[in-house]
This record gives structure tokens, C-alpha cells and sequence, in this order.
């Protein structure tokens, strides 16, 4: 009696794991995409919230909120400091709707964020009904 000895794997056997693995990553990936625009909003966020906390500071030494984004705090020219896009490049921003006790922040998307259509664009309104703002869509903040 002659015993053979197999060794390696057969091409079924490779084909099942490949398959395996290709299932596996069809499941990953989409919800690993959706994670990353999740937390690229985040780079939205903090531009945003920069931009507020200069306006408030602003509005305590010239009693009304800035209408552009700026370099400089001054009030006669009425600038705020802050970055029209966000540090990462995925967002611009936009100050808009201003009335001396109020405005409009939106981060809109950029490259690859444009992905994320459900929340976007991101938008900031303070107001005195909103002193702490009022965050659209609300389910992205």
C-alpha cells in the first residue's frame, strides 16, 4: 500500500475562500464609506463652530455679528476670523443672512463629500430664538 501525502490546496478549496473574501468585502466596504463621511463632517463642524466663537467675540466689542468671513476682528470693517473652507478641505463655508443679531453659517461639500447628499449642505443659524443654533439637517450633528 502506497499512502500519498497532499499538500497545498486544491483550486476549489482557493476558490471558496476567495469568494468568502470577496463577500466579506462587499459587506465592509459601503458601511466603512459611510463612516468616513460621517466623520468628515466633523471637519465642518469645527470650521463652523470657530467661525462662532469669533462672531461672538465680535459681538461683544461691536454689538452686531460680522457679514464675511475675514482675517481680522475689526469693527469697521466687519469681518470675523475664520476660513471659508474647513481645515481639511472637504467642506467651504458660507456666512450669510446677516442682520446684526443674527446669521446663517452653510458648509457645503467638497470632492469626495459630495458623496454624503443626505447631509448636505450642513447649516448654522443663530438667532436670539437659537442662541445655541439651530443645526440643519438635524440628524447630521
Amino acid at each position: 500500500m502506497s499512502i500519498k501525502i497532499h499538500r497545498g490546496f486544491t483550486l476549489i478549496e482557493l476558490m471558496v475562500v476567495i469568494a468568502i473574501v470577496g463577500i466579506l468585502a462587499g459587506i465592509a466596504y459601503p458601511s466603512f464609506s459611510d463612516s468616513m463621511m460621517k466623520s468628515r463632517r466633523t471637519d465642518a463642524k469645527t470650521a463652523m463652530l470657530s467661525i462662532v466663537l469669533s462672531q461672538s467675540k465680535l459681538r461683544g466689542s461691536c454689538r452686531t455679528y460680522a457679514g464675511t468671513i475675514g482675517a481680522a476682528n475689526n469693527c469697521a470693517n466687519s469681518t470675523v476670523k475664520g476660513l471659508s473652507a474647513s481645515e481639511n478641505g472637504y467642506y467651504t463655508i458660507a456666512l450669510s443672512g446677516n442682520t446684526g443679531n443674527a446669521y446663517v453659517l452653510t458648509a457645503t461639500a467638497q470632492g469626495a463629500q459630495t458623496k454624503d447628499t443626505a447631509c448636505t449642505p450642513l447649516t448654522l443659524t443663530i438667532n436670539a430664538t437659537y442662541p445655541n443654533g439651530n443645526k440643519l439637517p438635524s440628524s447630521c450633528w
